[in-house]
Order: structure tokens, then C-alpha cells, then sequence
């Protein structure tokens, strides 16, 4: 990992040394008078400014074990930094070299070349940022859904430690209900968030219920069972009537 480190730091101080010292290459090539040598000069340092950040910002992402959804974006970027850095080049070695074209219509082109690939880089970054942004917004949701799903499954396993007539009726119950946790969508909506709190709080009461069918005497344990199976439909309509809510709000912003 420190060797990567040092690799991706290295391509980012080679973006602020080689670019100069390029620049420097073609003026002096130039005479230091060829205003046309300086800009050719400046248009290549900026392509291999941008090669060598994008080549640090990869390793970077392969550091941290960047998303899924950032590697199409990061394709599309690094092409589009390669078809800038190949542009630049022909238009050195064409106009520059070959046509020498006038001062202004040489930097026109460079500069409009330089426009349309910052332009277009931005767009895909920012289309990039945002679909990250959505993935780990869905991945946080996701990872709640598991994690209550796991608690109702947590609390099936206490329940199945007990011994009684009850128990199987009690745990087909819990069944279907993490059964229809699973099955369920995460909640991306802001208007469901009070209503997957309150599921949460009953499943939290439901699991001291759980707990207190083994604690209470013989003669108290069948109205416990039947409190904890009215509390398990309960929590059921609950989780069912947030998934029609989820499909109507779904319904709507479509």
C-alpha cells in the first residue's frame, strides 16, 4: 500500500513538473521568441497534466476500492482525456509544424480544443459523482433492510429455543414476516422514514416479548403468546402497508 501511495504521489507531482518543464522545452526550441513554439508547448503540457492526474486519481480509486458504478465514468474520462491528448498532438505536428498557422488561428484552435474537453470532462464527472452518490444513498438503505431482517431472524432463533405448543405457530408467524422483510424494498423515500422507525420500535418490543414468554410462569404463557402473535400481525399490516405506500410513491414520481 505504501508503494502505491508513492506511485500515485509521484504521478501527481510529475503533473506540476513535467507540464513546466515541457513548456520550457518548446521555448527554447522556439528561440524563446516562436509564440507559436510556447503555445504548442503550453496545449501538450496541459494533455500531460491531464494523463498523469487521471493516472493518479486511478490508483487512488484502486487505493480506497472505489464503486462499481464509478468504473464506467472513469473509462469514459479516461477517454476522453486520450482522445484530448491525441487531438493536441496531431495539431502540434500539423498546424503548428506542418501548415504553421498564424499566432491568433493557432491559439483559437488550441483554445477551443482545450473548451470542448474541459466541458465535456466536467459533464461526465459530475454525471459520475452523482450516480455514486445514488448507489451509496441505495447501499445505506440496502444495509438496513439486512440488518432488520437479520434482527427478526435473531429474535426466531431465540424464540426456537423455547419449548412449547405454542412455539411453532409463534415462529411461522415470525417466518412471514422476515420473509416479507426480505422480500420488501429498501426505502429511498423520506416520507416512509417515520414509518420504518416505528416498524423498528415494534420489532424492539416484540423481541422483549420474546424474552418474556421464557420468563413467565406456565399458567401466564398462553395470553403471552397470543399478546406476542397480535404483536407479530401487527408488525406484519405495518410492514405491508409501508410497501403499498413505497409503490404509490414509486407510481407517482414516474
Amino acid at each position: 500500500m505504501t508503494s502505491r501511495v508513492a506511485t500515485r504521489n509521484g504521478f501527481w507531482l510529475a503533473a506540476a513538473i513535467v507540464p513546466v518543464a515541457t513548456i520550457l522545452l518548446f521555448g527554447i526550441i522556439g528561440g524563446l521568441t516562436d509564440i507559436n513554439a510556447w503555445m504548442s508547448g503550453i496545449a501538450i503540457g496541459f494533455a500531460e497534466a491531464s494523463v498523469l492526474l487521471f493516472t493518479g486519481s486511478c490508483i487512488h480509486q484502486r487505493r480506497r476500492k472505489a464503486a462499481a458504478s464509478k468504473a464506467p465514468f472513469t473509462i469514459a474520462m479516461g477517454f476522453i482525456i486520450g482522445v484530448y491528448a491525441v487531438s493536441v498532438i496531431l495539431e502540434v505536428i500539423l498546424l503548428g509544424n506542418l501548415f504553421k498557422l498564424s499566432g491568433p488561428a493557432y491559439l483559437k484552435i488550441h483554445a477551443m480544443t482545450l473548451l470542448g474537453f474541459a466541458v465535456v470532462l466536467a459533464l461526465v464527472s459530475l454525471i459520475g459523482r452523482y450516480a455514486f452518490a445514488h448507489e451509496e444513498k441505495e447501499g445505506e438503505h440496502t444495509a438496513r433492510k439486512r440488518e432488520t431482517v437479520a434482527w427478526v431472524g435473531a429474535i426466531r432463533g431465540k424464540l426456537n429455543l423455547l419449548s412449547g405448543e405454542d412455539i411453532p405457530l409463534l415462529d411461522r408467524d415470525l417466518a412471514e414476516l422476515e420473509e416479507t422483510l426480505r422480500y420488501s424494498d429498501p426505502i429511498p423515500h423520506a416520507s416512509l422514514h417515520e414509518m420504518e422507525h416505528l416498524i423498528r420500535e415494534k420489532i424492539a418490543v416484540l423481541e422483549d416479548q420474546v424474552t418474556l414468554i421464557g420468563e413467565v410462569s406456565a399458567e401466564a404463557r398462553p395470553e403471552v403468546a397470543e399478546e406476542t402473535a397480535r404483536m407479530i400481525r401487527d408488525i406484519l399490516r405495518t410492514v405491508q402497508d409501508r410497501n403499498m405506500q413505497l409503490l404509490h410513491a414509486k407510481a407517482g414520481s414516474t
